[in-house]
């Protein structure tokens, strides 16, 4: 593990290294002893996702690693495709930074990521799991229901070869994803992170055939799953799956968010969270 310096007052940067040597790179903020979240963004995004969390002042460590593939991670040609190279990643993760049975997160894509994990690990070395606007299943029939038409119709140009055409989608896709258009200096610094995503990773990415259902099924730390009720990228059906999977998670439907309620509403995602780790130590 080595330590790379703050990139912004009161947020650490670390790199540690994953599964096939390849470097993760993390932003940690928060006291170093306080409990920890471990937050994993959606696909074609950053670490940087978590922006308000990593810097609003609340008592929790938030830890938050760029995905292989992603940000300033590594990006390798292969490596994507099955389930273990994403849980060893988490794992090397939770032990390179010592995190004790942290909570561990997943926006979008980053809850199938969730659901790698606790494949291949299991849930004991969690204390809970978050999920946001996440759904168990993509890439297999039935699954194309609970996506909304217009990620889908953006697929081909978020697939597209040229440089233009990718940033065009990487904008299109952040502009979907709240229900209230982001502040333009937000949104730019979402997009600048954005499109260190190469297309190829994207592809890999959207060509895996994941159904997560009995890994929900099998999860025993407390769940609580966030779902903005005006999300056009996963539709609020996947919370009911969850809920189908797992009966005892916590679903919390917002009403008026979209696919990105941490961002949309950071206060409130920040007191959910703060709330939610406060349970899992009881």
């Amino acid at each position: 593990m080595t330590t790379q310096g703050t990139p912004q007052d009161g947020i650490r940067t670390t790199t540690v290294t994953g599964a096939g040597g390849v470097p993760l790179n993390i932003l940690d903020a928060g006291p170093e002893d306080a409990p920890a979240v471990v937050l994993l963004h959606g696909f074609a995004q950053s670490a940087w996702s978590w922006v308000n969390q990593l810097t609003a002042p609340h008592p929790l460590r938030i830890v938050a690693p760029d995905l292989r593939g992603h940000g300033r991670s590594g990006k390798p040609d292969s490596g994507y495709a099955g389930e273990r190279a994403w849980a060893d990643d988490v794992a090397a993760v939770i032990t390179g930074l010592g995190l004790h049975r942290p909570v561990l997160g997943g926006w979008s894509y980053g809850g199938l990521v969730v659901m790698d994990y606790i494949a291949v690990h299991g849930d004991s070395a969690l204390s809970g799991v978050v999920t946001v606007d996440a759904t168990l299943t993509a890439g297999v029939p039935g699954a194309e229901l609970l996506f909304g038409p217009d990620f889908f119709a953006l697929v081909p140009q978020l697939l597209a070869p040229d440089a233009e055409s990718m940033v065009a989608a990487r904008q299109a896709l952040l502009e979907l994803s709240t229900a209230r258009p982001l502040a333009p200096a937000d949104l730019l610094t979402q997009l600048g992170a954005s499109v260190r995503t190469p297309t190829r990773v994207c592809e890999a990415l959207l060509g895996r055939a994941l159904d997560r259902t009995d890994v929900a099924a099998s999860v025993t730390v407390p769940w609580l799953a966030v779902h903005g009720s005006e999300d056009r990228v996963v539709a609020v059906a996947a919370a009911e799956e969850i809920a189908s999977a797992q009966p005892a998670a916590e679903i919390q439907r917002w009403e008026g968010a979209g696919h990105a309620p941490f961002l949309e509403d950071p206060a409130r995602f920040g007191k959910e969270l703060a709330d939610f780790v406060t349970k899992t130590r009881h």
